[in-house]
């Protein structure tokens, strides 16, 4: 195994520079997918360069008009948020059911989000309340929309020496009712094959505002409109679920893999899709 270096940077322009300057340099978070890949030769890094010193990264701040998620904060600290509970509960359900308590423990957001795979649990949920991606380094600041913060699998818009700082949720006014569905092999400690966030407007039980997210069938998590065109201005009735869910799956490009058929996850979507969109209507019922 290759000999491994160790870097622990006080601030993000620092961390920057080591990344940008230093050949094969990665940068380290919560580390439970790093330390794996290592073991299993899928990653051999020169240097690892552990962001844990830099102040603030694992906060949750309360904003004007935002929360800022740190890329330090773990899933548990997530999922136990009263400030995430209350204005973004599909966030908080997504880090609950991420892996075992232990890797919630240990497991942040920019590592979730960094590691770009296509079913991260994190990504819908930021997806429908429309994220921004607050990136930080070598050459300064920048924001990103999530939208546009997934290239493809395993990639994302970070240069060499960039990283993710966190995350900002715009508060949404009040109306906004949302949820996180998935669908995995095992209930828990298991990556889904299929996972999705919806988040609905409803006025005297007419969709005004839809957002749907999907995970985990194409290269990147990525908002299905087709699927947010049919809701609007209909009551959420069975139709409706029924209409929402076909047009997800035509916008899906699911694969067969070694967990399952790609024919499998568009049935999944189906299933996720609507379970998702029915728990906003039970909310809704019982306002």
């Amino acid at each position: 195994m290759r000999e491994l270096g160790y870097a622990a940077p006080s601030g993000l322009a620092e961390a920057g520079r080591i990344l940008l300057e230093v050949e094969g340099a990665m940068a380290l978070a919560g580390g439970t997918d790093v330390v794996v890949a290592r073991r299993l030769g899928k990653i051999a890094p020169a240097l690892v360069v552990d962001l844990k010193r830099i102040p603030g990264l694992d906060e949750i701040r309360d904003t004007e008009g935002a929360i800022e998620i740190g890329a330090l904060a773990s899933m548990t600290t997530i999922s136990r948020s009263s400030l995430v509970g209350e204005y973004f509960p599909a966030l908080a359900t997504a880090a609950g059911v991420m892996g075992c308590w232990q890797v919630r423990n240990l497991a942040t957001l920019g590592g979730n989000l960094c590691n770009a795979s296509p079913s991260a649990e994190t990504a819908p949920p930021l997806l429908v309340y429309e994220a921004v991606a607050l990136i930080d380094g070598a050459n300064g600041p920048r924001e990103v929309p999530m939208a546009d913060f997934f290239t493809g699998p395993g990639t994302t818009v970070l240069a060499r020496g960039e990283l993710l700082a966190g995350v900002r949720l715009p508060k949404e006014p009040q109306g906004l009712r949302s949820a996180y569905a998935r669908r995995a092999l095992r209930r828990s400690m298991d990556i889904p094959l299929v996972n999705t966030a919806v988040a609905l407007r409803i006025a005297e039980g007419v969709v005004e505002e839809a957002r749907l997210a999907l995970g985990a069938v194409a290269p990147v998590p990525f908002r299905v409109r087709p699927a947010e065109e049919v809701l609007v201005d209909r009551r959420l009735d069975g139709a409706a679920l029924r209409a929402a869910a076909e047009a997800a799956c035509a916008s899906a490009r699911p694969i067969t893999d070694v967990r399952a058929t790609a024919e499998y996850r568009l049935a999944m979507i189906d299933v996720v899709v609507r379970r998702a969109l029915a728990e906003v209507a039970e909310e809704e019922v019982a306002a």
